[in-house]
């Protein structure tokens, strides 16, 4: 079912794609698809949570042994997360849903886009956390407020991404490494240790 469902929305986009039509590709009553997923957002979080988990398992790698750089390290983690969907967010329509609040995602989707965006925080916080007690960054750095900057920025780039069809993916993640990189400037200690590697 989930694969005759994504085959329809890559063809034909989402909003264009029925239940009736996700039932017939997969040769499966109406009732049947009803029963696993409940509505067309039920079948979107379907296809969205495993991605969503194999991100976040791949950022906790890169928490566990960040770069030296404290940027590097950022941006290796969001380029994670623009892994959810696929292909590069190639799938605009569906993760416009997973980025902006009341765009469809008002039920079931609301609260995979809030348990998203709150994992995504956390994450952000833990690798600053970690940069922060290897002197990568200033001790003196609020961690909340920086993962919350960096949040912001990171859904401003996407959000620019998914709203324009000119952007290239490739274009937005440059522009989004070289804001990441602004931000890290002051955020840095006046010295830090020498060591090649972290711990």
């Amino acid at each position: 079912m989930l694969a005759a469902a994504s085959k329809l929305f890559d063809l034909q986009g989402y909003s264009r794609t029925t239940f009736e039509q996700i039932a017939a590709a997969s040769n499966m009553g109406v009732a049947t698809v009803y029963k696993y997923f409940g509505s067309k957002e039920g079948v979107v979080k379907a296809l969205l949570t495993p991605d969503l988990e194999r991100i976040l398992e791949n950022g906790e790698r890169i928490i566990a042994r960040p770069p030296l750089d404290p940027a590097r390290a950022v941006i290796l983690l969001l380029k994670e997360y623009g892994e959810l969907g696929g292909h590069h967010w190639a799938r605009r329509d569906l993760l416009k849903m997973a980025i902006f609040p009341g765009l469809g995602n008002e039920g079931v989707l609301a609260s995979f886009v809030v348990d998203a965006d709150t994992r995504v925080k956390t994450q952000i916080r833990e690798l600053l956390g970690r940069l922060r007690k290897v002197g990568r960054i200033a001790r003196k750095l609020d961690l909340q407020d920086a993962s919350s900057v960096i949040f912001a920025v990171f859904n401003q780039h996407f959000a620019a991404y998914l709203t324009r069809d000119d952007l290239r993916y490739s274009t937005m993640f440059a522009t989004l490494s070289r804001h990441v990189r602004l931000l890290f400037d002051p955020w840095r200690p006046r010295s830090h240790p020498a060591r090649r590697t972290l711990p």
